[in-house]
């Protein structure tokens, strides 16, 4: 069975860290009012919104698969990204305002698909500290002075963000531009610089040319290329997977199927949410339906992103009633 990548809830990771900040660019972005002296205010409702618009857009001119694979079409990315900054914004403790997201905005305005596919955002685009300090109980980062929040589950106590070799258990819990590999925080590497994973990974752009000995990172590649040295060489932004039971092991092309569709090995198809969702993917089956927010999950139930199963229980990266 071709072997997918996890989640990419880190391009999106990165990308999509929809909630803390916004992700855009690749020529997808359209600045929003700054709100000026004869401008009306802009609201929570319509910053979110814009922010969704650009997020979503960028991401499906950068990576139109990932669209697909994470959530069927773009108008559920913008209703899912919209919703998860209305939850952020509603949550006590964050100082974050509808004229920060605008701001940021328009400082994404001709972000490059790599700055944006790596979490490389304007400066304007960073996480606004928020009122409350570290070892207290929280529900989102951005209600943290360190702007983060380390859950055990759906809540957890704002903790510091660590400096390269600090200890870690996700990349949120180090400072920007490094990332967590083997609970350690470090700066990822670049085109051309040596990798040694899982302790020094490449650039989520990049991939390294060997998944169990000292490496190079470079391009991904596409279908049809060797992918025998390391699985992940294979470009998924692009939809290409590698084919783990192939002599020798190839990238080839998934295609994408909607909750009710047929989905099989056989034909290369996945569902929205990757193959778990299929209901018998090596004889072939129909996509199950995702789980709805607050639904149960595990198996074939597969919550909506930003939503992750925490406890069998599909829940939004913010929770309000952590405090």
């Amino acid at each position: 069975m071709p072997r997918s990548p996890a989640r990419l809830s880190g391009l999106v990771f990165g990308l999509l860290g929809f909630a803390s900040t916004l992700g855009a660019g690749c020529g997808g972005v359209t600045a929003a009012s700054d709100g000026g002296n004869d401008a009306p205010a802009v609201t929570a409702a319509d910053a979110c919104m814009q922010v969704a618009q650009a997020l979503c857009g960028a991401l499906d001119g950068c990576a139109p698969f990932i669209v697909s694979e994470q959530y069927g079409d773009k108008a559920t990315c913008i209703s899912r990204a919209q919703l998860s900054c209305m939850t952020d914004q509603s949550t006590t403790g964050i100082a974050r305002t509808p004229n920060d997201l605008v701001a940021c905005a328009k400082a994404a305005v001709g972000i490059s698909c790599t700055d944006a596919l790596t979490g490389n955002y304007p400066a304007a685009c960073d996480p606004k500290p928020g009122t409350i300090i570290n070892g207290m109980a929280c529900g989102s980062n951005l209600q943290c002075q360190s702007t983060y929040c380390n859950k055990t589950d759906v809540c957890g106590v704002c903790s510091p963000r660590h400096d390269a070799s600090g200890a870690c258990t996700t990349n949120d819990g180090c400072a920007k531009g490094l990332v967590c590999a083997s609970s350690v925080c470090v700066k990822p590497a670049g085109m051309g610089e040596a990798c040694n994973l899982p302790g020094q990974p490449c650039r989520s752009d990049l991939a390294c040319s060997s998944s169990s000995a000292p490496g190079t990172c470079g391009p991904k590649i596409g279908v049809g290329g060797d992918c025998t040295a390391n699985s992940d060489l294979c470009d998924f932004t692009k939809g290409s997977i590698c084919n783990v039971f192939a002599t020798p092991k190839v990238c080839i092309m998934i295609n994408i199927a909607k909750p009710g569709d047929k989905c099989s090995l056989a034909s290369k198809t996945g569902c929205v949410g990757g193959t778990d969702p299929c209901t018998n993917l090596l004889l072939g089956g129909v996509c199950a339906n995702p789980a709805e927010d607050g639904a149960a999950c595990g198996g074939n139930d597969v919550c909506i992103p930003p939503a992750t199963c925490v406890n069998k229980i599909c829940r939004l990266p913010s929770a309000p009633s952590c405090m």
